[in-house]
């Protein structure tokens, strides 16, 4: 049974998310304070962590720093604010997934498992592959860097995804909206600029080594 441990103040939520997910069959572990959780994250060790983003006392930033000094667990962000600017850095501070209040459990329950089903599988990639080579661009699949002529980027864990996909199936141009749904978790991906950041944002990064083509604002392939 996939362990997660919820992160929420709001005693109401903390409780109904509790038992919609013991029934969905999941082993719940709750705290609505960043203390006690730093102690039950060391004891349960969970597959995934269920993070408000207006914890009192502790700022949310700093908690993913924490989360992510500690392992790779895979974060689901919760917030009763819906910025765009207040998502893009969610996702870039190594969250795994966004999702904004109110909203159904039934959305949860399938962002969990989406983001579940993504860390497995990238799990599973490790255990053969420690990097991808593509031109002078090498993936450090383990750590999650890039490095370009043997320099290191900076990059978020988001953009590794991106680029990663996209350069496993560079003979072919990816649809955007198999992009939002295999790497972000997104099934409404219409009117959400957040991929169109990532990607302009790796363009900057990577523009002397490939070129990151993008077709009629539906595919993208890399040359």
């Amino acid at each position: 049974m996939q362990k997660i441990l919820i992160i929420e103040d709001d005693i109401w939520i903390l409780n109904s998310l509790r038992l919609y997910l013991t029934q969905s069959s999941f082993d719940i572990s709750t705290c609505d304070n960043w203390t006690e959780a730093m102690l039950v994250f060391d004891q349960v060790k969970p597959d995934l962590i269920i993070l408000d983003i207006n914890l009192p006392w502790k700022n949310w930033i700093e908690i993913c720093r924490e989360i992510r000094e500690r392992n790779n667990t895979p974060i689901i962000i919760l917030s009763a604010r819906w910025d765009e600017d207040d998502k893009i850095m969610a996702l870039d501070l190594w969250a795994d997934d966004y999702v904004a209040k109110p909203f159904s459990p039934r959305e949860l329950l399938a962002r969990i498992n989406s983001v579940l089903k993504r860390f497995s599988n990238n799990k599973e990639i490790k255990k053969w592959e420690e990097f991808i080579i593509f031109k002078n661009l090498r993936l450090d699949i383990r750590n999650f860097t890039l490095f370009l002529k043997d320099e290191l980027v900076k990059i978020t864990k988001t953009e590794f995804e991106l680029l990663r996909y996209i350069i496993e199936n560079k003979d072919e141009v990816v649809l955007r909206e198999k992009i939002m749904k295999d790497i972000m978790g997104y099934d409404n991906y219409l009117y959400d600029r957040t991929l169109d950041t990532h990607i302009k944002n790796l363009r900057k990064k990577i523009w002397e080594e490939i070129e990151i083509e993008t077709i009629r604002w539906i595919w993208y392939k890399v040359r």
